[in-house]
């Protein structure tokens, strides 16, 4: 018989890198503070930003990482480097000090939501923009300058992260109260698309737990597995551990006493004759009907957590949901059973509450009042954004939208009347809504207050602005349209974006239109430090840097914003005129053929180019032009000499 062998450190070097993990995230936000600009978030939500836009990030370089060295290794990264799972596991030590008890919560419905969050966020958006004929946003990678918004480099570490308060709740709730309701691990396994992603990326990994020589079958492995993964019997079935919810601890390894169990290579599951994925093998913690109601509790409690007054992220919103549907089925539990107990606790006996079962009780009234409540919120301001949006296109579309409009406002109203917190972006939204109305004053009272409470908040301060300007004061417009700017950064919204490239335009035009075409030109410029490639900025700086006789400079954005996509007859005159004004008339004729194409039907156009052709030496184009130019505008002077005079040349040199 083998001897006993001592427990491996494997737990130590574990927890070694878990508090590695959180000693690297402070040293990096000491670093942005103290540098201003630092590594961008290494956080796998940046992910989304590639999905959604083809942007390449930190957090997806990482992620792409991870997947790679899980499809080797197995599922691996949860148990040696999630922050998640360390405060899970600190959770389970501390309650195991405080005699608190807990249990895994294995359900045969609410495993799936994993699986099914990880394809809302990751698959079903490209089903989206495949259905709109989207197509996929091609991979890029955004250069950090100035304060641009750049793939590797940041100056606002929190950039996608959720508020300091709202991130110590999803930190208590993912951490703390998942592990008390749902068992140790219970966000890993029922909540965390993430985990999920790997999970399946561990069946195709060779890098495995493995039976390396016959073993006692003492079961030690299977009591210490914190993943609640019946080790030693999936090692004497199958030779190693297939279960993808194996984390790659190694806790079983460090207990086993006759050192069989070890960590190795073998044929991935996924190719093994009858793919043995492991399972919870028929050990339910509930009854099939129970499962369907912690389903149910799931999907109808869901969507009220969801963004629920602009503070609850998705994830936690999903964490918030599981814990709300086990809690309801506890209460589900209480009222038909005679006997009850959680935990060792007693709920009830001989069909009578006890203490601890009136509180329950006490607590799942609460908490339906407020689900409810909040279900009415949620409906009211849901719905008044759908309206809102169909108002705002209707506008843009130049038809009738005032029935829209009053339809969105009362839906705000009520979410506002009857809503714990008055979240700022709904107060804003309805205040464009009462000056749609003409309900200025009441508009202007909404958003001073907005900016009383939130100074950065750009879209309550652009309204803001407009309204002084249509007012008459240009001087508070100019505030607002300052504030703007200087509260920029690059973690700013798309919509945040916008407006703060609106605000410098305006605030520039507002400028030049005074006189003052040096501080118009600074303030473009500034613009597109905030908002760079913006086409409205760059040619509105190179128009104004034209007046000043700077051409080159007016060349450089003309060409940089025919770089970003700007067309129109206006940029192709503007930059052909230019490059005409420095001697560049093989420069100026490309802009000139476009601004032909888009303006078939104006006669200077056409002189323009038959000019320069004749310029050039290709007469007969030249010609065609001309002819063009005379045909549309017979009395101008200026093209009947033109063309003459082509004519003539046209025919000596034919002679």
């Amino acid at each position: 018989m083998q001897p006993l062998v001592k427990h491996k450190p494997y737990e130590k070097w574990r927890m070694a890198t878990l508090v590695g993990v959180h000693l690297l995230f402070v040293a990096h936000f000491i670093h942005w503070k103290l540098k201003g600009r630092t590594l961008a978030p290494l956080e796998f939500n940046e992910v989304l930003y590639t999905i959604h836009q083809g942007i390449v990030t930190a957090g997806f370089v990482l992620m792409a990482l991870v997947m790679v060295a899980t499809l080797v290794l197995g599922r691996f990264f949860c148990s040696w480097g999630c922050h998640i799972l360390a405060l899970q596991d600190a959770a389970g030590w501390l309650m195991d000090k405080l005699r608190i008890k807990r249990q895994p919560i294995r359900s045969r419905t609410l495993i799936w939501v994993p699986i099914a969050v990880m394809f809302y966020l990751f698959i079903w958006p490209q089903f989206l923009q495949a259905y709109h004929g989207l197509g996929t946003e091609a991979l890029q990678v955004v250069e950090a300058g100035g304060t641009r918004w750049s793939s590797f480099t940041t100056d606002d570490l929190w950039r996608n992260l959720p508020p300091p308060g709202v991130a110590v709740f999803t930190f208590f709730v993912c951490g703390f109260l998942i592990v008390y309701l749902l068992g140790s691990r219970g966000f890993c396994f029922q909540a965390c698309p993430y985990g999920a992603l790997f999970g399946l990326a561990d069946q195709f990994a060779p890098g495995r737990i493995v039976l390396a020589k016959d073993c006692s079958q003492c079961g030690l492995c299977t009591r210490a597995c914190s993943s609640d993964i019946l080790v030693h019997r999936e090692l004497a079935e199958h030779g190693m551990v297939t279960n993808p919810r194996c984390l790659k601890d190694l806790d079983c390894v460090a207990v086993c006493p006759e050192n069989a169990v070890q960590f190795g290579f073998r044929k991935p599951p996924l190719f093994r004759k009858g793919h043995p994925m492991g399972g919870y093998q028929g050990r339910f913690s509930n009854s099939l009907g129970e499962d369907l109601f912690l389903a149910g509790g799931f999907l109808v409690t869901m969507p009220i957590y969801r963004g629920l007054y602009d503070r609850v992220p998705f994830l936690l919103s999903v964490a918030l949901a599981l814990c709300t549907a086990y809690v309801l089925l506890l209460g589900w539990r209480l009222f038909r059973r005679d006997a009850m107990q959680l935990r060792g606790t007693m709920l009830r006996m001989d069909r009578a509450l006890r203490p601890a079962g009136r509180g329950l009780v006490a607590f799942l009234v609460v908490l339906l009042v407020l689900l409810g409540h909040s279900a009415v919120v949620q409906y009211h301001t849901v719905l008044g954004q759908r309206i809102f949006l169909k108002a705002a296109q209707r506008v843009e579309q130049g038809r009738d939208a005032q029935a829209a409009v009053g339809e969105a406002v009362h839906h705000y109203e009520q979410a506002l009347a009857i809503g714990l917190i008055r979240p700022a972006d709904r107060r804003q939204e309805l205040a464009s809504l009462y000056i749609q109305q003409g309900r200025t004053a009441e508009a202007m009272t909404l958003l001073e207050g907005i900016v009383v409470e939130q100074p950065t908040h750009v879209e309550a301060r652009h309204l803001l602005a407009g309204s002084a300007l249509q007012q008459g004061a240009p001087a508070i417009a100019a505030a607002h349209w300052q504030a703007i700017m200087d509260q920029g950064s690059e973690g700013m919204s798309g919509r945040s974006r916008g407006i703060t490239a609106a605000a410098a335009l305006a605030y520039g035009q507002a400028t030049e239109g005074a006189g003052s075409f040096g501080q118009a030109r600074t303030i473009y410029q500034r613009g597109l430090e905030l908002v760079p490639g913006d086409v409205p900025l760059l040619m509105a700086v190179a128009a104004v840097e034209s007046r000043m006789g700077l051409d080159a400079a007016a060349i450089a954005h003309y060409e940089e914003a025919l770089q970003h996509g700007g067309e129109g007859p206006l940029l192709h005159n503007n930059l052909g005129a230019l490059y005409l004004r420095t001697g560049r008339a093989d420069r100026a004729l490309p802009h000139y053929k476009a601004l032909a194409t888009l303006k078939p039907d104006d006669p200077q156009v056409h002189y323009t180019m038959g000019v320069l052709l004749a310029r050039g030496g290709d007469a007969a184009q030249a010609m065609g032009h001309l002819t063009a130019a005379f045909r549309l505008a017979p009395n101008d002077e200026r093209i009947a000499r033109a063309l003459t005079l082509v004519q003539e040349r046209r025919a000596m040199n034919e002679r």
